[in-house]
């Protein structure tokens, strides 16, 4: 039985796992690990887009038991907050949501009062509605206005207009587990280079991108290679044109992801995460408020922005956006002599746009091509919440699924 896997991502690493004992061909076009790849800073690594994760999150964490790696995890209580017109206001406590001033106390009890219900919810029935229609009925202009507008923008840049309410009551239901100072997130101790590491151990990764499949007489061809099945874990529109279209797949947009990531001789808050409005990027993630400053020797901020792979922002050179963004952080409080380096890092389909009807377009693993399967962003376990665990879930699921319609133990 030979298979190719398409992507080292975490869902074609995770799937591989557990197809190994066929000693499946993982082809990758560029960095091992996907989004999860990290920036070698010599002393230290990185990831080159910011990540953590939850504690039901539990495929991962029983990935991470299983390569012996439990004693990295690290969990923390973390402090977020929202960033209007140059000044940061931390919004964790109950005092400091109630000094928040660009919210009146009526909408601070709207909103709690929403939140607390969204964890009861059936979000699907919500689906074919926009996420500004929904929150405009429930909540009014003002919490759209002030509130939600700026963190659906900062999550789907211009396609903020397209999301689904679906989307925004799971997020929000899912994201309102918090302790009383704080959101608790994990991470691993000294990077998740780690974890991919592991992962890619011993497998076959062959750095070649795949821009055609051939198939003929039940096989399929790759490289000069035959196999017996494909799995595809790769963003759907980096799809052969020719093998989409015999696919039946539905009309999934992507949206785009630039990270901007700066080594700074001092902190710009006491802050992890910051919601940014009417900024090139949408949010501020200070990961030494995270992780140890000791661990890296610098503080370290992710400048994070979505937009759409045809973008004049996405388009624009690493330096004129360094540039950009080194303009736009001094607004917050950090000045351009404190940045000792910036690096920007780009993902042309980061992730699937989460519009109106998505629930009727989340891709199966199987296809009508036998021994052709898809997992990935747009699988079933990344909604409504992409994530780590949702790829890893994806792959260990549709390697469930080739191996029951192969006949393999």
């Amino acid at each position: 039985m030979k298979i190719a896997i398409i992507g080292a991502g975490l869902t074609g690493l995770s799937c591989a796992l557990e197809l190994k004992d066929y000693n499946p061909t993982i082809f990758e076009c560029c960095d091992v690990g996907g989004l999860l790849s990290s920036y070698d800073r010599g002393s230290y690594k990185i990831e080159r887009f910011y990540h953590h994760f939850f504690r039901w999150d539990q495929d991962l964490l029983n990935l991470i038991k299983e390569l012996g790696l439990s004693n990295k995890v690290v969990w923390r209580i973390t402090r977020t907050g929202f960033a209007i017109e140059g000044k940061i206001y931390p919004l964790n406590t109950p005092l400091e949501i109630l000094r928040y001033p660009h919210l009146s106390l009526k909408d601070k009890l709207k909103l709690a009062r929403f939140t607390l219900r969204s964890r009861n919810r059936d979000y699907k029935l919500e689906d074919d509605k926009g996420a500004i229609e929904g929150i405009r009925e429930e909540l009014g202009d003002s919490l759209l206005e002030k509130f939600f507008m700026p963190l659906l923008k900062a999550k789907f840049g211009e396609n903020y207009k397209d999301v689904s309410y679906a989307w925004l009551l799971a997020r929000v239901a899912i994201r309102s587990n918090r302790k009383l100072k704080g959101e608790e997130l994990g991470y691993l101790r000294g990077g998740f280079w780690q974890l991919v590491d592991k992962m890619a151990n011993d497998l076959n990764v062959v750095k070649k991108p795949v821009e055609n499949i051939g198939y003929l007489n039940g096989k399929f061809h790759i490289h000069g290679m035959e196999f017996d099945a494909v799995v595809w874990t790769a963003p759907l529109p980096l799809l052969n044109p020719k093998i989409a279209s015999n696919l039946n797949l539905p009309e999934i947009r992507y949206q785009s992801s630039i990270c901007a990531l700066l080594g700074c001789e001092n902190h710009l808050s006491d802050l992890y995460w910051i919601n940014v409005d009417r900024a090139v990027f949408g949010a501020i993630i200070e990961h030494t408020n995270f992780m140890p400053f000791e661990d890296y020797g610098e503080h370290l901020i992710y400048l994070a922005s979505y937009t759409t792979p045809n973008s004049e922002l996405f388009k624009m050179s690493e330096k004129d956006l360094a540039n950009l963004y080194l303009k736009e952080i001094e607004r917050f409080g950090l000045k351009r002599r404190d940045v000792k380096w910036i690096k920007i890092f780009k993902a042309k389909y980061s992730a699937p746009i989460y519009e109106k009807g998505y629930l009727r377009k989340l891709v199966p693993y199987r296809t009508n091509i036998k021994g052709f399967y898809l997992a990935g962003m747009f699988s079933k376990p990344n909604y409504p919440e992409r994530s780590m665990n949702g790829s890893i879930k994806a792959g260990i699921e549709v390697a469930k699924a080739l191996k029951e319609d192969f006949g393999l133990t």
